[in-house]
């Protein structure tokens, strides 16, 4: 018999869990992240939340062994609410047992309780373990241009004014 998780919206007191499995993620993917506690706690709770993680847990009083990271859209031309998975993340002794599966039924359930027609999911371009669980779970895969500008570019076209 399989072990039975708890899967959660996080609240603040779940920060510090967060940072460290946002950190392993990075690490795993070769890079350094700077998703920080202070920073979970300022973006991801409150009225004016930009994000909304969720964790999994073993128990009720276990820290959290994997999390999910969904940030709310809208799509102007459909005239409907999306969602966009921006991070999905088990650690790594509890892989293979169906959990990031049961994370992704939440985000799911969620993005049907928002009234979401779309759930994009972000993911590398190179990783080819992420892109076959996300096309086992449903997932199609689409092309996309996308435009990134970076804090000095944000500063430098906002200071154009108008």
């Amino acid at each position: 018999m399989g072990t039975t998780y708890t899967i959660r919206r996080a609240v603040p007191r779940d920060a510090d869990a967060i940072a460290k499995l946002a950190a392993a993620a990075a690490s795993e993917a070769g890079g350094v992240s700077a998703l920080e506690s202070d920073r979970i706690k300022a973006h991801g709770f409150g009225a004016s939340a930009l994000f909304e993680g969720w964790v999994a847990q073993e128990r009720a009083s276990a820290a959290p062994i994997a999390h999910a990271f969904i940030t709310k859209s809208y799509d102007v031309r459909r005239a409907c609410p999306t969602i966009v998975l921006c991070e999905l993340y088990v650690a790594p002794q509890h892989r293979r047992g169906g959990l990031a599966r049961k994370l992704m039924t939440a985000i799911a359930q969620r993005g049907r309780d928002l009234g979401a027609r779309e759930l994009a999911i972000t993911t590398g371009v190179d990783d080819e373990v992420a892109q076959r669980f996300f096309a086992a779970v449903g997932a199609h895969p689409r092309q996309a241009a996308v435009f990134m500008m970076s804090a000095d570019g944000i500063e430098w076209l906002a200071a154009e004014g108008l």
